[in-house]
């Protein structure tokens, strides 16, 4: 065979072979593309995790008031008032030591003309004095202050709050509830994965979300966060999001 058809017959070889190389070479260049692509790949799930609980510290807190026209009689009313309240306590198991006593407030009332003006004569003097009470005894901080209004049937002006439910353990339990969160977050990032030839690979970045304490089956939420301080009962919850890389 002459040169000139020798260099002819691989040139037309070369033709032929050319696009197939071609081909392969994408083929190739585009599977390991893919393989990249998806090892840099992440997912992004959301933790949840809840736990009920009952408070274990309540708080109640009233004013007594006493309204006279003379100082020294509206303040031995306070004080008839108060060994009142104290008593009522004291029959609820609680010590007359372990009443917080705020100081007394005077307001001087002023009688008003027929203009609707103040004038320098005294109408009455209104005295009040703040207190409140602490325990661990949730359940009967609770009774004291739903039948406190029993006093007000002896002539006791009283001005009671709603008790306030509080749990004291909370630092330790959220501990705990980013714990749970952050598990429950990487079983559903292998549940989105699972079926694939994927799996969950190495945490890339986690931030907390807030905590919400609502009363016992409430659906409520806040963007802030909630503390319901009302309930005795209630719920605490967490959410986490969690970033894995998907190997």
């Amino acid at each position: 065979m002459s040169s000139s058809r020798l260099n002819l017959f691989w040139l037309i070889i070369f033709g032929l072979t050319l696009p197939v190389s071609v081909v392969i070479s994408t083929q190739l260049a585009r599977r390991s593309f893919e393989r990249v692509r998806i090892r840099g790949q992440t997912i992004t799930v959301k933790g949840y995790a809840e736990r009920d609980i009952t408070s274990d510290l309540a708080t109640w807190s009233a004013r007594l008031v006493s309204r006279e026209p003379d100082l020294a009689a509206a303040y031995a009313r306070l004080e008839r008032d108060r060994a009142r309240l104290i008593a009522y306590l004291e029959s609820k198991g609680f010590s007359a030591a372990g009443v917080t006593l705020a100081p007394v407030e005077i307001d001087t009332l002023h009688v008003r003309d027929e203009r609707g003006n103040l004038t320098n004569t005294i109408e009455s003097y209104v005295l009040t004095q703040r207190l409140s009470i602490e325990s661990s005894s949730v359940e009967t901080v609770a009774e004291a202050a739903r039948d406190a209004s029993a006093l007000i049937g002896q002539g006791v002006e009283l001005q009671a709050n709603a008790p306030q439910y509080l749990y004291t353990k909370l630092d330790e339990l959220k501990l705990e509830l980013l714990a749970e969160a952050t598990a429950n977050g990487h079983d559903r990032a292998e549940r989105l994965v699972s079926g694939s030839s994927n799996r969950v690979g190495a945490l890339r970045g986690a931030s907390q979300g807030v905590f919400q304490i609502t009363p016992a089956y409430s659906t409520e939420v806040s963007s802030t966060g909630m503390n319901d301080t009302e309930s005795l009962r209630k719920v605490t919850k967490a959410v986490v999001t969690l970033e894995y890389a998907i190997d």
